[in-house]
């Protein structure tokens, strides 16, 4: 199943940001992924950001299991699952989605396969050039935007040109392009903060209880005297005070985006058999991020380059040959820190790596972080080389296809984990994650003692046979297989290691018993075994009942593997590696002060100190992979529309999920967390592939073909997703409540029984159609009423989506030191206010009370359903032809055109102040301007 769309919707209907993959979503059963992994508009992030790109969510998979591809060559950033180079829409020739159920040719992630086909010159001189420009004068305020407060500020310009033509007539041709693109703009912020009497430590009619006691505090006022002089210096130099009722604070401060990019190809007709494509593009990007309360703002760099080649060879009348060599890179720094010094804050926490200088990060429950972040990413570099070679026979009635694929996937991260300290405070002691800060009691202290960057490489090998069968005049059947096998990552300097229980490394002697590295015995260089039995057979069929070729009934199935994003692959297992960047970290119930949290750690000077933090993979962890299986009837209406419905289902096994294996030891009656089952520990979660993800939809398409200067294309999904996470290294997804035993099936499936349910992405219910319409000229009333009325042309997308789910979680530890979730009491969906300020019914929840059992809470995962949202781009052309060849074309396009109010979802955070509560939307109607000359 796939759709191609050409070159003249590519370039004429309303992409925000002329990003192509938005295009995906005009498509059944993809879903562009809500804020909580990384969705915008389904627009995924070009390399180099080092965020989690978003891309789309296709038929179930996961929005990280999509295979981008540049004319046939691998277009994937191996680290953020998204595409490294963006060519503009005037440098594509087709925008290619296959979304489900694809032949064996293509393979490496079990989502969608996106193919951008770029132009090529040919023997007549052609281009463009272009500009689009937005202000703040024409865009409308965003929802949350104060109306007293003067209009974030936006200005974007994106603007270039392109030319093709001969170098050699009839032999050699070249294409070419270059864009600019500068954006400034407000981005409106609405965070909560502490009152002035807060500040003062008054919480009014809020219980605070004084830790030293358990007793509440008298009037609910922390003494003066009680107050840490850090918590309060803090809060003056990074913690603004409200400008909004007397906790918000509400502002637009300007981010900066800006990126060059440039491509050429080459094409060589050696032959009438023979021809060679040469292919080079270069990007480069800069993006700023100001502080709201960082001592600092962010800005990332990149350069992205990109080289690929292909010979076709014509053998026969009935053999073709295409071999590719492709190479793409990713050099980027995607973050910096502010220089500022833990001491000269009072806080004893000295730096551990002079990359990453800055403050600790202190987390607030509730509010926004302070200092730098946690984890700045410094430092990344990925290279992949690709070999691929295919070769096409045809004999009889067979159509024969073979291949082989080869990658090398090279990653260099200097991702400095915690260099200055990572601070929680979530009112385990005083029953409120403010009152925990004023006191200076925090309730998890990590900090690594060391700093290694990583520097990895993995292969990816795979090859198929394809036949498409004409089994007779009204029946066609194509069979396959493709064999798929991924090495792990391996370090150059193998700074990994695994948890195994029980088991004593013979390469580190002195670390603790369970820790284990390459080179111990029967620990493989990438941690885990190779998966060498990853055969994926597909099958479809396609049947015309009536033998008149307007109706066609389609069946396929197919097994599909996935790949792992570097996030969750050598990222993982390397990013928290003692001896070699080991993490310690210690957890209430032991006390931990502000000032000095160091003090709270044992060992400190060994390299193997208490409380390590151990991540990577399970000891029998395989590849991910998916069935995928549908069934549907396309017939033809008239000439030029056509209509499919159908059945589209899928079934994630073996797919990735974090899970804790040492939590607090439980006995009933106890009120606090218990020691750890592993003491030398604190934190252990390998990732295991055991989560699984089911998708059923029923999906519904009318295309009409380019008629009278009419197209358009309209479709309908009814889908439901259900998985255990949605996706790996998420920040919107929480690991299990449940703490499972290495194995122990039995305890893996309990832990999987309390995360089953809807899917951060599932939408129930999604309406797209995207059209275009060459309005008519007068005929008959003269040249100058032709031209001012004539010439004319309307496209759109428009949509309609149900909401996406929302997680709930109780941030306040639980007794086993797991993540928790409140009861539920009623149905909180039920006769829900569906305000801004109280989305669902927050009533119908309660924290369980203590002594608790080692049990979650009730409320199941993603059972809040968020709003949904309706818009509508659209664009108006003017085109005024100069000559019989070249013309001017004038855009105004809207998006969001009705300025229809898109809000993101409430918050999850149970016991936080904002819980319930809707603090963010997106945009508002955007207006851009532009001028296109085309010849």
């Amino acid at each position: 199943m796939g759709t191609v769309i050409d070159e003249r919707k590519v370039v004429e209907l309303p992409l925000n940001g002329r990003n192509f993959t938005q295009l995906g979503t005009l498509i059944p059963g993809v879903i562009a992924p809500p804020p909580a992994l990384g969705g915008a508009a389904g627009d995924a992030t070009p390399g180099g950001f080092g965020a989690a790109t978003s891309g789309f969510s296709v038929n179930g998979m996961r929005n990280q299991s999509n295979n981008f591809l540049l004319d046939g060559a691998s277009n994937n950033d191996t680290f953020n699952t998204g595409f490294v180079m963006r060519p503009p829409p005037d440098a594509i020739q087709e925008f290619k989605i296959q979304t489900h159920s694809y032949s064996a040719e293509y393979g490496r992630s079990a989502g969608s396969v996106v193919n951008v086909v770029t132009k090529a010159g040919t023997n007549q001189l052609r281009g463009s050039a272009w500009e689009f420009n937005r202000n703040d004068a024409l865009q409308a305020r965003n929802f949350f935007a104060p109306a007293d407060q003067a209009k974030p500020k936006l200005k974007q310009n994106q603007f270039g040109g392109s030319l093709g033509g001969p170098l050699v007539r009839d032999r050699v041709f070249a294409f070419g392009y270059y864009e600019g693109y500068r954006n400034t703009r407000g981005n409106t912020q609405n965070v909560l903060v502490l009152t002035d009497a807060q500040r003062t430590g008054n919480f009014g009619s809020t219980t605070i209880r004084d830790p030293l006691t358990g007793q509440p505090f008298l009037n609910n006022t922390i003494p003066q005297n009680r107050l840490s002089p850090v918590a309060l210096r803090l809060l003056e130099d990074f913690m603004p005070r409200a400008n909004t009722g007397a906790n918000r604070y509400i502002a637009s401060p300007n981010t900066t985006d800006d990126r060059n990019s440039f491509g050429s190809r080459v094409d060589y007709q050696i032959s009438d058999r023979q021809s060679v494509l040469a292919r080079y593009m270069l990007t480069t990007t800069e993006a700023v991020t100001p502080p709201i309360t960082q001592p600092i703002g962010n800005t990332s760099k990149s350069t992205l380059s990109d080289y690929m080649g292909s010979h076709t060879f014509i053998l026969s009348s009935n053999a073709i040959n295409v071999v590719r060599v492709s190479f793409n890179k990713i050099d980027a720094e995607p973050a910096v820190t502010s220089g500022l010094r833990n001491e000269d804050y009072g806080i004893n926490v000295p730096n551990t790596n002079a990359l990453a200088q800055g403050l600790a990060s202190i987390g607030i429950s509730g509010y926004p972080a302070l200092g730098d972040a946690a984890q700045p990413f410094v430092k990344r570099g990925n290279e992949v080389l690709q070999v691929t070679n295919d070769f096409t026979w045809t004999r009889g009635t067979h159509s024969m296809k073979f291949g082989v694929d080869m990658r090398r996937e090279h990653m260099l991260i200097a991702f400095i984990n915690r260099p200055n300290g990572d601070l929680a405070f979530n009112g385990v002691w005083s029953g409120n994650a403010a009152a925990d800060f004023l006191l200076g009691r925090p309730s998890l202290f990590r900090r690594t003692t060391t700093n290694q960057a990583q520097d990895g490489v993995g292969y990816l090998y795979a090859g198929y046979a394809q036949d498409e069968w004409r089994a007779a005049s009204n029946l066609t059947v194509s069979a396959g297989v493709r064999y798929e096998v991924a090495l792990p990552f391996v370090d150059r300097s193998d700074a990994l290691n695994a948890f195994h229980p029980g088991k004593q490394s013979v390469r580190f002697p002195d670390a603790p018993a369970g820790l284990v590295y390459p080179g111990d015995p029967g620990i493989p260089r990438g941690t885990y075994a190779t998966d060498k039995n990853n055969f994926a057979p597909r099958l479809g069929v396609v049947w015309d009942p009536f033998g008149r070729g307007r109706t066609s009934v389609r069946a396929a199935w197919g097994i599909f593997y996935d790949a792992l994003a570097g996030q969750g692959d050598f990222f993982q297992s390397g990013v928290l590696a003692p001896p070699f960047t080991p993490l310690v970290e210690v957890n209430a119930p032991t006390p931990i002060s502000l000032s000095n949290p160091l003090d709270s750690i044992t060992g400190a000077g060994n390299r193997f100190p208490g409380g390590l933090t151990i991540i990577g993979w399970a000891e029998d962890f395989t590849t991910p992979y998916a069935h995928h299986f549908n069934a549907s009837v396309q017939h033809q209406l008239g000439e030029n529309i056509g209509a499919e419905i159908g059945y589209v289902g899928s079934r994630g096994r073996n797919l990735p999920i974090f899970m804790e294996v040492n939590p607090g030891l439980f006995t009933p009656g106890q009120t606090v967390a218990g020691p750890r089952l592993f003491p030398a520990f604190s934190l252990v979660r390998p990732t295991f592939s055991a989560a699984e993800s089911k998708y059923d939809s029923m999906q519904a398409s009318v295309r009409m073909r380019p008629t009278r200067g009419i197209n358009f294309l309209a479709s309908y999904t009814l889908g439901y997703a259900k998985d255990h996470v949605s996706g790996l290294n998420i920040g919107g997804e929480q690991r299990p409540p449940l703490p499972v035993t290495i194995g122990d099936d039995a305890s893996i499936r309990r832990a999987l029984a309390f995360e089953w349910g809807n899917a951060l992405f599932d939408v129930r219910h999604r309406f797209v159609v995207s059209f275009g319409a060459e309005l008519p000229t007068p005929e008959h009333m003269g040249a100058v009423v032709q031209h001012v009325l004539g010439g004319w042309q309307v496209n759109g997308i428009v949509q309609k989506q149900t909401g996406f789910p929302v997680n709930l979680t109780n941030p306040q530890l639980s007794i086993i030191r797991m993540t928790n979730r409140p009861d539920a009491t009623c149905d909180p969906n039920a006769n829900a206010p569906r305000t801004v300020e109280q989305w669902f019914n927050t009533s119908c929840f309660v924290a369980r009370p203590l002594p608790a059992t080692a049990e979650p809470g009730n409320a199941g995962r993603n059972t809040i359903r968020g709003p949904g949202f309706a818009s509508a781009d659209l664009s108006l052309f003017k085109n005024m032809r100069v000559t019989a060849t070249h013309r001017i074309q004038l855009r105004l396009e809207a998006f969001n055109a009705f300025n229809q109010v898109r809000f993101n979802n409430p918050s999850g955070a149970f016991t936080t102040a904002n819980f319930g509560r809707i603090t963010s939307a997106q945009d508002g109607r955007v207006v851009q301007l532009g001028i296109k000359y085309l010849f």
